[in-house]
Order: C-alpha cells, then sequence, then structure tokens
C-alpha cells in the first residue's frame, strides 16, 4: 500500500488523541533508523511504513481538499512537529540544513502558512500528519 493509499482509506483521527504522541515518537524514530540503515531496501521500507503512520489519520478524499507535500516536506514537518530545528532534523533526516530549510519553506507554502508551528498546526488539521 502506498501513501495515497493508506491516507485515502482511513478516517481522520483527532491530533489531541493521547495516542498520537506516541504514533509521531515511532515515526520520527523509524525516519532517523532508516538513515542509519545501509541497505537500501530496508531504508526503503522503514520511510515507507514511516509514511503509513503519517497518513493514518488522513482525511479521506472529497472531505477537504489537501495540499499534496513530497515525502520530504512531510519528513521535514514531521521533525519539525517534534520540536527539532533545522540543523536536528537535517541530522536525522541525512540532509543539510540549508536542505531542509528549504522543504519547509516549499511545505508552508503548499500550506498556506507563514511559520513553522503553523505549518505544522495546518498539516495534522488536514490529516498530513498524524
Amino acid at each position: 500500500m502506498d501513501e495515497q493509499d493508506a491516507g485515502t482509506t482511513r478516517t481522520a483521527v483527532l491530533p489531541s488523541h493521547p495516542g498520537w504522541e506516541e504514533v509521531r515518537a515511532v515515526r520520527a524514530e523509524l525516519l532517523e533508523l532508516a538513515e542509519r540503515v545501509a541497505d537500501d531496501e530496508v531504508r526503503d521500507r522503514l520511510r515507507a511504513a514511516s509514511r503509513r503512520l503519517a497518513a493514518a489519520g488522513a482525511t479521506p478524499p472529497g472531505r477537504a481538499h489537501r495540499p499534496r507535500l513530497s515525502p520530504r516536506e512531510l519528513d521535514v514537518l514531521a521533525q519539525v512537529a517534534l520540536g527539532c530545528t533545522n540543523a536536528e532534523a537535517a541530522a536525522r533526516l541525512g540532509l543539510l540544513p540549508e536542505t531542509v530549510k528549504s522543504y519547509l519553506r516549499s511545505a508552508m507554502r503548499k500550506l498556506d502558512s507563514h511559520t513553522r508551528t503553523a505549518a505544522v498546526t495546518t498539516a495534522r488539521h488536514q490529516g498530513l500528519l498524524p
């Protein structure tokens, strides 16, 4: 099941549900592990599992317009949601801080948000992040 399929078959779950903090933490851990794994297949599977977790609370199609964010934009937003700085997110994702800043800026533009916090909040309300 790809990222699109996972997001379209589940109903939205309120971001304030107590279990979602654990889902966020597990997703971040999967992303961090993915960057440490040398095996390409295992790395891809860890990233895919992470995307499936992110899509678990997605709004079904037709309920609301959701901007399309790239997997890396979602990865960066997930790290920001955990309170990471650009440098911390870059280290966890195996990117340069400038690259993280670029992905974050792009996601913020797509989400029509002017701050990091607003982008995370909007992404959660849109069902893009758990």
